[in-house]
């Protein structure tokens, strides 16, 4: 095996994968009860239309709002906030609560070795 100086990546096709980032959070429903990280994934996917699909598949019509992130050029739309009632009902008593999904669009790069 001889030793890649990156010459044979000038003649690849750079392929920018989409990864969402989802971080699940939920409450309880008492007044002072607050959001808590419970659940990190992350999906990849071909383009911004796929994942998107996957989104309106795993969610449906779940109230859903943008989120933004400040940058040098002013804020920017990253992702969705999606928010909706939860439950548990794999054991007594049935734990309920509220979930929020914050999901982020990224971009991934594979690395040629």
């Amino acid at each position: 095996m001889g030793f890649n100086n990156g010459d044979d990546l000038k003649h690849r096709k750079e392929k920018i994968m989409i990864k969402l980032h989802i971080t699940m959070t939920r409450k309880s429903y008492g007044k002072k009860s607050q959001f808590t990280i419970f659940n990190e994934e992350t999906k990849t996917f071909q383009d911004i239309k796929s994942a998107k699909q996957w989104i309106k598949e795993e969610y449906g019509k779940r109230k859903r709002a943008p989120m933004y992130i400040d940058t040098k050029n002013g804020v920017k739309k990253v992702g969705y906030v999606i928010g909706f009632h939860n439950a548990d009902w794999s054991h007594s008593p049935v734990e309920k609560w509220i979930q929020q999904d914050w999901i982020s669009f990224n971009s991934e790069t594979p690395v040629y070795l």
